[in-house]
């Protein structure tokens, strides 16, 4: 072979080492799946549990960070960080103790910045000896995870299950109480956006059966809330923005949770059934009936084409959104209430 030959091959080699070193690696899909006592860590590509972290605790609302590095699951007395890049458990967060009654809410949430997680709590007090407690107005604590410390609270309405942190609007929270409400977090005024319990005149009043603030994949990323009044089923959407909209559905169905696909073509409904919604026009694509029973959550994988539904149960139940037929079934330690989509 010719010197020249060898120099062309040796030059065609590199290049294509370099194309190819330039190129990041693939990105995967990983569910956290938070149930009783266990931490379930499910491969995307293979739909399969490829860790369990257990600890000893039952887990009622659970959010990634928004760089994806950490992973937030609450009970009511505690907060869980878990380090996604070594999947351990990083630091548990106790805000429970003997004279200090904290109770957090399900629906937490992490600031654009990834420093703060924003809680609804109710506390309740106690001094030593004295048979009297003293009950706070429900409040909004900052915490800063770092330095393990709450660093600002608010006075806010009460009965707020969920707080919403659009990462466009890094001076404002959704809170959903008894109504919806933006809280602006420089001077803690809160305004109302949305009449729940008591709505604006002409508009229904509405009931919403759970509340998570479980964003759905993608860019344009929307939190979504099914929400009942007494003769229509509307699904609540917040933006990235801190935007909100209501889309009204075609048909009354049961659902504890929905997600919204990347492309922001279509809604999935869950309940005791899974619903494959139009977003233009609210009309029922699809559905099929749940083989292992009720379940909380809807998760999408990031190109939105596979659907997983759960838990509710030990269990997920696993869909192709293209034909809404199951795929299969992944099995779990315990029963459960959320699952979170991070993809690293």
């Amino acid at each position: 072979m010719s010197r020249t030959l060898n120099k062309i091959l040796f030059s065609i080699v590199l290049v294509c080492c370099l194309v190819g070193f330039s190129f990041p690696l693939m990105a995967k899909d990983f569910l956290y799946v938070a149930s009783n006592n266990n931490l379930h860590i499910v491969d995307c590509d293979t739909d399969s549990v490829v860790k369990t972290i257990p600890f000893n605790d039952y887990i009622v609302g659970a959010i990634p960070s928004p760089d994806g590095k950490r992973f937030y699951m609450n009970s009511f007395h505690a907060v869980y960080e878990v380090d996604t890049q070594t999947n351990q458990i990083a630091e548990i967060h106790e805000f429970w103790s003997d004279l200090n009654r904290v109770t957090i809410m399900p629906g937490i949430a992490v600031s654009a910045d990834n420093k703060f997680l924003y809680l609804s709590v109710s506390i309740t007090k106690k001094k030593l000896n004295i048979p009297r407690l003293n009950v706070l107005p429900p409040q909004l604590v900052v915490y800063d995870v770092r330095k393990k410390q709450m660093v600002k609270n608010f006075e806010i309405p009460p009965n707020c299950s969920a707080v919403v942190s659009p990462p466009d609007d890094r001076n404002s929270v959704i809170l959903l109480a008894q109504d919806v409400f933006k809280l602006n977090m420089k001077n803690g005024k809160t305004t109302k956006i949305l009449g729940v319990l008591h709505p604006e005149d002409g508009k229904p009043g509405l009931n919403v059966l759970a509340v998570w603030n479980n964003w759905s994949p993608g860019k344009n990323g929307v939190v979504s809330v099914p929400s009942y009044s007494a003769e229509n089923l509307f699904y609540m959407l917040i933006d990235k923005k801190g935007n909100l909209d209501m889309l009204k559905a075609e048909d009354i169905i049961f659902a504890y949770s929905s997600t919204v696909s990347p492309d922001l073509k279509y809604l999935y409904a869950v309940m005791d059934e899974v619903y494959k919604i139009d977003m233009k026009t609210g009309k029922t694509l699809a559905m099929d009936h749940l083989e292992l029973g009720t379940c909380y959550n809807a998760t999408l994988t990031s190109d939105g084409k596979k659907l997983y539904v759960g838990p509710g149960g030990p269990d997920l139940s696993v869909y192709d959104t293209a034909t809404m037929k199951r795929l299969g079934i992944i099995s779990l330690k315990g029963d459960g209430l959320i699952a979170s989509l991070i993809t690293k």
